[in-house]
């Protein structure tokens, strides 16, 4: 069975067809998707997705840049952010906790802001709120790996996804020492940072996600859940494992570090 740990369901990319691609994804086994939330809009769809189908799980969360929305533009992103109340989503969050299955994204970066100290607080309440409701963290790290390495460190927080991790070598064995856990997209098959993690990493802290509609494999080409097959057949390879070995693996990954009950409730 196969699963995606990482993907944004309501994206307007899948607004004609979100049918047909859970349906795609169900004849090929997967077996959950979480999609992710990144702002208030987005948390209530997750929610609603994931009532509406059986194989969706929620994730909400609040993305570093829409956290900041209220003082930068939203240049840079592939969507428009909307101004936000940090303290009301997160109370937001906590209210749903038995609904949901983790929180995030949330994080930090860099790359599209410059307000690192402002990133900071705001990651560092969303840790506090995740420590009180002790839920899995879905992480994005963008050019500010270290820094939030740095925070989960010094948190009380076990359950920990590094999403879509770009940092260097030694951050990879940091985090990985420390117990986290690395999701990897079908990107893998083109980018060789992801290969070289995959090679570094115990297959042990390896989950397996899209990023969809981001992230394919094909350049341009819209990613989707039923792709998290496509990645598996590439960590197989680096691995030097069975596709089916590999995917048995990373399920029970996923049973480890996520509120499994709760999916196979749905089943």
């Amino acid at each position: 069975m196969y699963i995606d740990t990482h993907a944004h369901l309501d994206s307007k990319k899948f607004s004609n067809d979100l049918d047909v691609v859970i349906k795609r994804a169900k004849e090929k086994m997967v077996v959950s998707i979480l999609t992710s939330g990144v702002n208030h809009s987005s948390n209530l769809k997750a929610l609603e997705l994931s009532k509406k189908y059986d194989i969706v799980n929620a994730s909400l969360g609040l993305y570093p840049i829409d956290a900041l929305a209220k003082e930068i533009e939203s240049d840079g992103l592939a969507r428009d952010i909307e101004p936000i109340d940090v303290d009301e989503e997160l109370e937001f969050i906590k209210e749903n906790k038995n609904n949901i299955l983790a929180v995030g994204e949330v994080g930090m970066d860099f790359s599209l802001s410059n307000k690192k100290e402002e990133q900071k607080i705001h990651f560092q309440k969303i840790i506090s709120m995740v420590e009180k409701i002790n839920k899995p963290i879905i992480v994005h790290t963008r050019k500010a790996e270290l820094e939030c390495i740095d925070l989960l460190e010094s948190s009380r927080l076990k359950k920990i996804v590094l999403h879509c991790f770009q940092g260097n070598k030694k951050l990879i064995k940091r985090a990985e020492d420390l117990g986290y856990n690395f999701s990897i997209p079908p990107i893998i098959m083109r980018l060789q940072h992801f290969q070289m993690l995959v090679n570094m990493v115990s297959l042990d802290k390896i989950l397996t996600e899209t990023d969809a509609p981001y992230l394919s494999h094909l350049v341009g080409e819209r990613n989707e859940p039923v792709n998290v097959i496509i990645t598996v057949k590439k960590i197989s390879e680096i691995k030097k494992l069975t596709e089916e070995e590999t995917k048995k693996i990373i399920y029970n990954n996923y049973k480890k570090n996520f509120e499994i009950k709760t999916f196979l409730n749905k089943m």
